[in-house]
């Protein structure tokens, strides 16, 4: 049980990735609580996927999410995993994307790299020259075309899949109340989607509720552990005033050196 002084964890990560950083948290005393600000859609893959899958030479996937829901889908269509070519090499973005590849047992480029960005990945030995070379990025809807450019730069004939996409999910109206009563809060934001949904939410609240007080203004003062300085740099030039803390890597690891150094730091 957390003390009365520990960190309290708004974890709004998507329901079916929020279990393990909840375990890894409250295990280290911090309690938390799970509102999902983002809700993941499967989308239909391409007619031809079965077939065309095994020409890729390269596959990127930009997300965790890439990976689950792309095994899911060619499990609905028979097979256990992708049909990798004999000489494909998957790529990730983000650590946590790194780390589900590896718990598949797909075939993974070996990279020296310490961080899993877009701009990083480009610069790797691994993706230069790819004349004449079939890449396909494996997303979801929306996000940066810094990847797909990056790689048609280098002679890339360069596929995207969008096999899923963010929905906003409901706020959890009893979390939220908890939240704004915790000693010390804390917000985690993976991306900047779940972050805006988090924002939308308490702005419904302050619209909706006549005697709130000012969620999203409260909000913006609390600490928020997020997951790039990306992300870092447009909430606080959206208005955020509190601290941010950018995780060391994109997972849930991550997210617990990012508490214990919010805990170090109270």
């Amino acid at each position: 049980m957390a003390k009365p002084d520990a960190l309290t964890l708004f974890n709004t990560r998507p329901q079916h990735q929020a279990a393990h950083l909840t375990r890894l948290a409250e295990h280290a005393g911090v309690e938390v609580l799970a509102c999902p600000t983002i809700e993941i859609e499967p989308q239909a893959l391409p007619e031809s996927a079965a077939t065309c899958f095994k020409r890729f030479d390269k596959i990127v996937f930009v997300s965790r999410n890439a990976v689950s829901v792309l095994q899911q889908l060619f499990q609905t269509k028979g097979l256990a995993s992708p049909p990798f070519g004999e000489s494909a090499q998957c790529f990730a973005i983000g650590q946590a994307t790194q780390q589900a590849l590896q718990a598949q047992g797909w075939p993974l480029a070996s990279l020296d790299i310490k961080r899993f960005v877009s701009e990083d990945l480009l610069a790797t030995e691994a993706l230069q020259d790819l004349q004449g070379q079939r890449c396909l990025i494996v997303k979801g809807e929306g996000g940066r075309p810094t990847l797909k450019a990056g790689l048609e730069k280098v002679g890339a004939d360069v596929e995207e899949w969008l096999i899923y996409r963010r929905r906003p999910a409901a706020l959890c109206a009893q979390a939220w109340s908890k939240f704004q009563s915790a000693a010390h809060p804390v917000v985690l934001a993976s991306s900047l989607q779940a972050w805006s949904n988090l924002v939308a939410m308490v702005t419904e609240i302050d619209s909706r509720e006549t005697n709130s007080k000012n969620a999203q203004a409260w909000l913006f003062l609390q600490d928020i552990i997020v997951f790039s300085e990306r992300i870092e740099s447009a909430i606080r030039e959206q208005g955020w005033r509190g601290r941010i803390f950018v995780v060391p890597q994109q997972s849930d690891d991550g997210v617990l050196s990012a508490l214990k150094q919010i805990s170090m730091q109270s």
